[in-house]
């Protein structure tokens, strides 16, 4: 599989059994849409992605899996209302966002994704696409900018010095292991994973300008749910969580959205044991009012 789905049973559970289309706005390489297809009876599945080879992927592995109500698009999850209106897959009964990144990606050296292997510094959801990559954005960049970048997106507290490493080798900076290299020289050897992490984590966000297309897709999503339709996050991290958090309670406030989980749903002791990667997953759910289901 291309990637192992974390909290499928609870994605089931809070999507429900209500027909009509459910978009996977992160379909990656189709764990969560085949669940859905088996596990929520008649529906239309419109799965969304950056990334051609995971969404190859995801068509190899649903292929058996009710195909013929399946549909899969190489798009961000931003432009979610025009799809749903040019392909006329309305009414959306549901939602779900399951953002970061895939083991796959991280696996594969030549997407830049990862600091223990060494590949092009690229980061890029959509390779094949027009945006900068990971080391065109670094060699552009400034002190301050790479500064603000690592404190933010990584919450890194040695951001000043690091900036000032990186920022100073920018030139010298060619692939993942360049960077790992230069980041594990600069920290004591006891943070040096941990602060690889961040690093890395705050790269890919500003490569790919994540958190503004959350905070899109969420609104995007809202848009095209229809009456009693659910949205599902999964996240990884506490800032994709908090722009999930606070969008669901501002709408919930709003009276745009009902609240169906009051704290976010983590993943089994088992599911943890048996999937390293879901052990920081987060997962919040919210209603459309107008439906007939009922709070959790």
């Amino acid at each position: 599989m291309f990637h192992e789905p974390v909290l499928v049973a609870e994605v089931l559970e809070f999507l429900g059994p209500q027909g009509g289309t459910v978009v996977d706005a992160t379909c990656g390489g189709g764990g969560h849409a085949r669940a859905v297809i088996e596990g929520l009876g008649p529906v239309q599945l419109l799965g969304l992605d950056l990334d051609a080879e995971a969404l190859a992927s995801a068509q190899r592995y649903l292929g058996g899996s009710g195909a013929k109500n399946l549909v899969l698009k190489q798009a961000s999850y931003v432009d979610m209302v025009a799809i749903v209106k040019e392909m006329n897959l309305a009414p959306v009964t549901g939602v779900l966002f399951d953002f970061g990144v895939s083991m796959h990606q991280v696996r594969s050296a030549g997407r830049g994704f990862s600091y223990d292997l060494d590949g092009p510094l690229d980061m890029r959801f959509d390779p094949g696409g027009t945006g900068r990559t990971a080391r065109e954005l670094i060699r552009r960049s400034s002190t301050n900018d790479l500064r603000g970048w690592l404190r933010e997106y990584g919450e890194e507290p040695n951001a000043g010095r690091l900036a000032r490493r990186i920022h100073e080798h920018r030139h010298a900076i060619r692939t993942t292991g360049d960077l790992a290299a230069l980041v594990r020289r600069s920290v004591p050897f006891r943070h040096a994973r941990r602060t690889l992490s961040r690093v890395f984590q705050a790269l890919r966000i500003v490569t790919n300008d994540e958190l503004d297309a959350i905070r899109q897709g969420l609104a995007a999503a809202l848009a095209v749910l229809s009456p009693g339709g659910r949205l599902v996050t999964i996240s990884y991290h506490s800032l994709e969580d908090r722009i999930c958090k606070h969008f669901i309670r501002e709408q919930a406030a709003a009276g745009t959205l009902e609240l169906l989980t009051r704290r976010a749903v983590r993943p089994q002791a088992d599911e943890v044991e048996r999937n390293r990667a879901a052990r920081s997953a987060r997962l919040r759910c919210a209603g459309k009012p107008g439906g007939t289901g009922g709070r959790r």
